[in-house]
């Protein structure tokens, strides 16, 4: 019997651990897609901005919505591309894997009013 508690106990304190991660670092920082190096974001503050091949692309407002979700609105388009003044994405990220991590990214613009998942992109901190 006092193995039997004691093997619940153990089994309900696995389930009840949960790593949370420490997205801290990432609140300002300058990140690349290594599937596309020549795309990278700033973020700095409140704002983000959006490069390509080191041009800016866009500019967005930063919302932090929790410790490791924020929302980006695009707020500048300084070339042209899908994405218009005003629309939204909500970047909630998932997992942290030394200098580098991944988010899903929830589209909210004109295109997909109710929201388009795009579930894994995975970014690294530029050195």
């Amino acid at each position: 019997m006092k193995k039997q508690i004691l093997i619940l106990l153990l089994l309900a304190g696995s389930i009840g651990y949960s790593q949370t991660l420490d997205c801290s670092k990432l609140k300002n920082i300058k990140a690349y897609n290594p599937d596309y190096p020549k795309k990278s974001f700033v973020i700095k503050g409140a704002t983000q901005e959006s490069f390509d091949n080191g041009v800016l692309q866009l500019v967005w407002s930063v919302k932090w919505l929790s410790d490791c979700e924020y929302e980006v609105t695009c707020v500048k388009k300084l070339v042209e591309s899908q994405m218009e003044v005003g629309d939204k994405i909500v970047m909630t990220i998932i997992s942290i894997d030394g200098d580098c991590f991944t988010i899903k990214r929830t589209f909210h613009a004109k295109n997909f009013p109710d929201g388009d998942v795009d579930p894994e992109n995975t970014y690294c901190i530029a050195k």
